[in-house]
């Protein structure tokens, strides 16, 4: 009876190793019909560790040596310093706020006052004014067709057919083929841009006048 006993107790129940080892040489230690595995000290091992199900880290400092690969996504609470670069390597978003950066476009604010800056085509939106760096030297261009822009030697006002030019030598207003400009010599006018205006008693053409609606005319002799 007594060795019957002795077969069929349950030899581990309740027992304890002092300052020895329990080693399991190609078996398996098998925690079941949750049972719990409660580590009081240190948890050291080299191999592969895999799990599958939840799991927790409930408090303490941590830290990771290698590299990681998470397959999923990542939530993070908390602040996150980082020392070195981030790459992000295919598609991808990155959003801080109303700030999203995607597919190498960083895209900031919603409706009239979003800023978009694409780094494709390096063209910098706001709104429906865009800044263009491929128009001449760069420009500025608004919603209404107005652009600002400049060139080698010029910054240009433009809209339709008007435009206001300004070097390092003059200053020009056009409208068309009129053309008024200030240099060193002084004012040029084009041929048109002052009308003719007979009947002014003057014997001598070419007089600039100011007509009683305030613009500048000039007499044709009569």
């Amino acid at each position: 009876m007594e060795v019957a006993r002795l077969k069929s107790g349950a030899l581990l129940q309740n027992s304890s190793i002092s300052e020895g080892r329990m080693r399991f040489i190609g078996g398996l230690l098998l925690i079941d019909s949750g049972g719990t595995l409660q580590v009081v000290g240190r948890f050291d091992g080299t191999g592969n560790f895999e799990w599958s199900g939840p799991w927790k880290f409930d408090s303490g400092d941590g830290e990771i040596a290698g590299n990681v690969k998470l397959t999923g996504d990542f939530d993070l609470t908390g602040q996150m310093d980082v020392t070195g670069g981030i790459e992000i390597l295919g598609p991808g978003k990155i959003k801080v706020g109303n700030v999203i950066i995607e597919n190498g476009r960083i895209t900031a604010g919603t409706g009239a006052a979003q800023v978009t800056i694409d780094g494709e085509t390096g063209k910098v939106t706001a709104g429906d004014m865009t800044m263009d760096p491929t128009v001449s030297g760069g420009a500025l261009t608004f919603a209404n067709g107005a652009q600002v822009f400049t060139d080698d030697d010029t910054v240009q006002l433009y809209k339709g057919s008007s435009v206001v030019q300004v070097t390092d030598s003059y200053a020009r207003l056009q409208n068309g083929g009129d053309v008024v400009e200030i240099n060193d010599n002084g004012i040029r006018m084009s041929p048109g841009a002052i009308p003719t205006t007979p009947g002014t008693g003057l014997p001598v053409p070419g007089v600039l006048i100011q007509a009683p609606n305030g613009y500048v005319r000039k007499s044709d002799g009569t």
